[in-house]
């Protein structure tokens, strides 16, 4: 940590020490109210949800038993307010734009999907890369530019979801090779899979992981990643340039974020990690990206933005703490913390 940023955090610490409360009594909420104000300071009012839907090839090797078809229908279904990830936005008040980046389907206009298409969905990447280095770099772009639009509209927090069938596996190999471990240890049933069909799909991976040997975080995007991954990817690198915080969904948007970060490591310090997905593998994702605890851990496993967005009410409520709560002076109480301070006791 830079001499800087230890005068703002001993700052920080000191205007919460200041409040009328119990000293720490707040617990994890009081360090995510001074992890949230060295980000941005100043309240969060206006988070935004921005879902990025795209097919996969790799769905050709059986790693999943969903047909493609779902991508677009759920995203359809999202955009109209359907789906439980548009539930919690709603309930939450969070704003949520649906963003086409690469699903293999052609909306109506009125289906209330935006189009940033670029491409219909990413080859098989256990036979040839996924993407070319040009379309990863385009999907990049469509995340930076939703972002942009995002924050120029105002809000101030980012949450990114994820909608597309086969994405685990893509996810899987990519946290696997940015990690460097076994595919195994970062491999789940995603939808559904029995014993010996999880054991088929570590096997695709680690077959893909053989193909695709180049280590570089934009070579991995292009080779094993999916045009969602690469949007969630270039969003979180634009929402870094403008200190804003991204509220850190599950293992899915995680292994985008990790390749994010690779990229600019300022990713990592805009990062608020919403909860623990109950999928193989996430703890050590979340381990590489600097989470020490995440804020929940609910067994969740669904992705789509949803564990980010269960997570916002604490993350809201955590950044009105050293602007809102009156201090002992402003509430007329005797400051009980300072009185602990002369004994040695805080």
């Amino acid at each position: 940590m830079h001499s800087s940023d230890c005068t703002q955090r001993a700052h920080l610490e000191a205007t919460l020490l200041s409040k009328a409360i119990v000293p720490h009594s707040l617990g994890r909420l009081s360090e995510l109210a001074i992890r949230l104000a060295m980000i941005r300071p100043g309240v969060l009012r206006r988070p935004i949800h921005l879902l990025f839907g795209a097919d996969h090839g790799i769905t050709e090797e059986g790693v999943t038993h969903s047909p493609k078809a779902i991508t677009a229908q759920q995203c359809r279904s999202f955009a109209r307010g359907g789906g439980a990830c548009s539930l919690f936005s709603r309930l939450a008040g969070v704003e949520q734009w649906i963003i086409d980046v690469g699903i293999d389907y052609d909306f109506e206009k009125d289906d209330g999907v935006l189009d940033h298409k670029v491409g219909r969905g990413t080859k098989n990447f256990v036979k040839e890369a996924a993407m070319s280095s040009q379309q990863c770099l385009m999907a990049m772009e469509v995340g930076s530019r939703v972002t942009q639009q995002a924050i120029e509209k105002g809000h101030d927090a980012i949450i990114f979801g994820e909608m597309g069938v086969g994405n685990t596996t893509s996810a899987s190999a990519l946290s696997a090779a940015l990690l460097g471990v076994d595919a195994a240890l970062v491999t789940g049933k995603g939808s559904g899979l029995s014993d010996s069909e999880l054991e088929h799909k570590i096997e695709v991976i680690r077959a893909a992981l053989a193909l695709h040997l180049d280590r570089d975080p934009h070579a991995l995007l292009a080779n094993l990643g999916g045009f969602e991954l690469a949007a969630i990817a270039g969003g979180a690198i634009e929402a870094a340039k403008a200190r804003l915080p991204v509220i850190v969904d599950g293992a899915v948007v995680s292994s985008a974020l990790l390749a994010a970060q690779r990229i600019d490591e300022r990713v990592q310090t805009v990062l608020v990690f919403a909860h623990r997905s109950a999928m193989v593998g996430h703890s050590l994702v979340l381990q590489a990206l600097g989470c020490g605890e995440p804020l929940l851990d609910l067994g969740m496993q669904l992705g789509e933005g949803t564990g980010a967005l269960a997570a916002w009410p604490l993350v809201r409520l955590a950044s009105h703490l050293l602007d809102d709560l009156e201090s002992f002076e402003e509430a007329g109480v005797i400051d009980s913390t300072r009185l602990l301070q002369k004994r040695g006791l805080v």
